[in-house]
């Protein structure tokens, strides 16, 4: 063969070799790729960019989740995603719901990106009983259940024990909603109930649990179910109520007593919203309060009320909603009584109010449900007061009518820009389109809009209250045109805690509460999160000694302990002072309770670990401190008093039961533009009107049960108001 032939074969096969080892490394189309899945909350985001051999680059989104949990699991999960090169990763402990999410949704970007992804059937599981304990919304204990498993399929879900109940209604839903859905789908990748996502987390942890202990892959069962592409239209109603807490159902009641046609629109699932478990409300001088408690007389100075409210808020630009939240408060609650059966029990100064110790008598509380009289950390078990009160509205008319699980999402507006109905999604994915003469918004404030709290407050806040109220009712009104008021008033903060509750058992009840007490009491130095030294004010003007009962009147109330390694010795061996030794955690302790003073606590290492595994706690030198905490060095060694010597900076957060700045409303309720215009169709009660009554910068006016209050005087006003707008046209 000649020379020039082997080179041409040489070059050939060569060639053909390179090609083969090409098309080999060629896993998969060079590209980027994005799909989503439901971890905590819908909408875990995975986007991935890919070589022809290999990913790149991977980008996770989870700012939709709890930001202390998903959220900051989100950059550990992509450099596992990166290190593996596949979605069998080992996730983060403590964000398992975000961790399944990001490997479903990086499943599904790898059956996009592979040119030739593998078909492959979930793996079989042994059957049987499978028993489970998780984390869940409840701070005294964890979520045990048993999952029976056969034939490859989840037949019962069976919880057998959780404490979710003992601070509000939410479990029972979930327990009630979600279990069937999962059976039905056999899939742990259902939407979480709205209203009850912690609980419902819960419950898909722990099938997930029981499906890896039956030798199966969680994330195989993750699949969500398909959506419907439907629109349907309902027509000709009188008033369309946004949000069914509260306000919503009051005024959904009001609207109906009136004669109105009323469609109400609710995305959790079931009613009540915040106001399922408050004590009471604010009640001045009612009727049949008087007449039951006070043989017929007046118990408060209404006038000294107004007079008070008016200084606090420093102007008199909205006197005449001021008025109305004073002078009805009494009436309100009166016209619920009588038309929709309500009951409240005492004015006896069990609940007295907050800053005039003469008022003790301007709080009443819910009667509790005879049929079991429950009482949740927050007040009694009276949500079958609104459930009667709605459905006692829907039987005043056959066109009345309500959806669960249904979330609005826009107004419908004319050509003119004129309201004209709400468009709202359902959780099966059904879009409705419903048309009414006026629409009433009671969405609740913003507390669960992480984006919205950032922008006013510049931080996010921690929680004790209904995140379903993400703004909408704000939004919806900005975007026809309607102003806010005082939306920079500071949020109701009931408690002072922990930043991150730990829920699991990895501290026992005693010790968590000791951890709670180091972290709350008002007997260490407190540093800011400038790290400046705290005064005898906190950052919004309250003293500190108002603190100690556990009820926080400083909304966004946020410091940190200081203790020197010296402390931190002398508590463990001599125990907590007189102080520390005292403090109480209203409605959020753990079920355990601190040792006396100068009893030794000699268990203090295993607190302070775990404190800082779970981000409770920080410790190091003021340097180091800084480093992690996001603080200016010298600052914060000034204020230690050593730029050398190694601290620990418990933290303490104020716990929110919702904001406070709104839409802006005049008397009638009617949203105004920022000329002062009435949209004159359009009204917003609750949280989404309680600004107009307080003043941006500054606490909500702290009168026990004032926002409660306004739930029922707005509720009435905005229901009479829009059904006499309907009569008229």
């Amino acid at each position: 063969m000649s020379r020039i032939l082997k080179g041409i074969l040489c070059a050939t096969v060569a060639a053909s070799l390179v090609g083969c080892n090409s098309a080999k490394e060629a896993k998969y189309k060079a590209g980027t790729y994005t799909a989503e899945a439901s971890g905590h909350n819908p909408g875990v985001k995975v986007t991935a960019e890919f070589s022809e051999s290999e990913l790149k680059k991977v980008t996770v989104d989870a700012s939709g989740e709890t930001e202390s949990i998903g959220g900051v699991a989100a950059s550990e999960l992509e450099k596992q995603l990166l290190d593996k090169q596949s979605a069998d990763i080992d996730g983060v402990t403590g964000a398992t719901e975000t961790s399944n999410a990001v490997k479903v949704a990086f499943k599904d970007v790898l059956s996009q990106a592979l040119i030739n992804p593998e078909s492959k059937e979930k793996t079989a599981l042994k059957d049987g009983k499978y028993t489970e304990t998780v984390a869940s919304f409840g701070v005294t204990g964890m979520m045990t259940g048993t999952v029976t498993i056969e034939n490859n399929e989840i037949k019962d879900i069976e919880i057998t024990e959780e404490h979710d109940s003992e601070t509000a209604q939410w479990f029972s839903v979930a327990q009630e909603k979600l279990i069937p859905r999962i059976i039905e789908s056999q899939s742990i990748g259902v939407d979480s109930i709205t209203g009850a996502t912690t609980s419902s987390g819960a419950i898909k942890n722990l099938v997930g649990l029981a499906i890896n202990e039956a030798g199966g892959d969680s994330s195989e069962w993750m699949q969500a179910p398909s959506k419907s592409t439907e629109t349907k239209t309902l027509d000709g109603y009188d008033v369309i109520v946004v949000g069914l807490g509260g306000s919503g159902v009051l005024s959904y009641a009001a609207a109906a007593q009136s004669g109105a046609s009323v469609f109400g629109i609710e995305a959790a699932g079931e009613i009540g919203g915040n106001s399922s478990s408050v004590y009471g409300p604010m009640a001045l001088n009612s009727q049949n309060l008087k007449d039951k408690y006070n043989n017929g007389q007046d118990y408060i100075n209404a006038d000294d009320v107004y007079n008070t409210w008016i200084e606090y808020v420093g102007t008199d630009e909205k006197a005449d909603v001021i008025k109305k939240a004073v002078y009805n408060s009494g009436s309100a609650l009166d016209y619920y009584m009588d038309n929709f059966d309500f009951s409240f029990d005492g004015m006896n100064g069990l609940l007295g109010s907050f800053v005039v110790p003469e008022w003790d008598k301007e709080w009443t509380v819910y009667t509790a449900d005879d049929n079991n009289s429950k009482w949740y950390a927050f007040g009694p078990d009276h949500t079958y007061q609104f459930k009667h009160a709605l459905d006692k509205a829907k039987g005043m008319n056959e066109k009345n009518d309500y959806m669960l699980e249904l979330s609005a999402k826009e107004l419908l507006t004319d050509s003119d820009g004129n309201v004209t109905g709400v468009k709202a999604v359902a959780y099966d994915g059904t879009t409705y389109e419903i048309h009414g003469k006026s629409v009433i918004l009671a969405t609740g404030g913003f507390l669960g809009n992480d984006e919205m709290l950032k922008d006013v407050y510049g931080s996010t806040i921690r929680s004790i209250g209904d995140t379903v109220n993400d703004g909408t009712g704000i939004q919806m009104g900005m975007s026809v045109g309607g102003a806010t008021y005082a939306l920079g008033t500071l949020p109701m903060v009931h408690v002072s805690q922990v930043p991150n509750i730990i829920r699991d058992d990895s501290l026992t009840a005693d010790q968590k509460a000791i951890l709670s007490a180091i972290a709350t009491t008002s007997d260490a130095k407190a540093v800011n999160e400038n790290g400046e030294v705290l005064g005898n004010l906190d950052e919004s003007g309250t003293a500190n000694a108002e603190l100690t009962v556990g009820i926080v009147f400083a909304p966004g109330f946020h410091y940190y302990n200081v203790y020197s390694q010296e402390d931190i010795d002398a508590i463990k061996n001599q125990g907590l002072s007189e102080a520390t030794s005292k403090v109480s955690i209203f409605g959020l302790n753990q079920g355990g309770s601190v040792p006396s003073a100068g009893t030794p606590i000699s268990d203090l290492d295993k607190i302070v670990d775990v404190a800082l595994e779970t981000k409770n706690a920080y410790k190091g030198t003021a340097k180091e401190l800084a480093e992690q905490l996001n603080m200016d060095e010298a600052t914060l060694a000034k204020s230690l008093g050593s730029d050398t010597d190694t601290f620990y900076l418990f933290e303490c957060a104020g716990y929110s039961y919702g904001t406070v700045g709104s839409l802006d409303v005049d008397e009638n309720m009617n949203v105004l533009t920022k000329d002062g215009k009435p949209i004159i169709n359009l009204f917003a009660v609750g949280q989404d009107s309680e600004g107009v009554a307080n003043k941006s910068g500054t606490a909500y006016s702290p009168w026990g049960g004032q926002a409660q209050s306004w739930t029922f005087v707005s509720g009435q006003i905005a229901g009479q108001q829009a059904a006499k707008l309907a009569s008229q046209k």
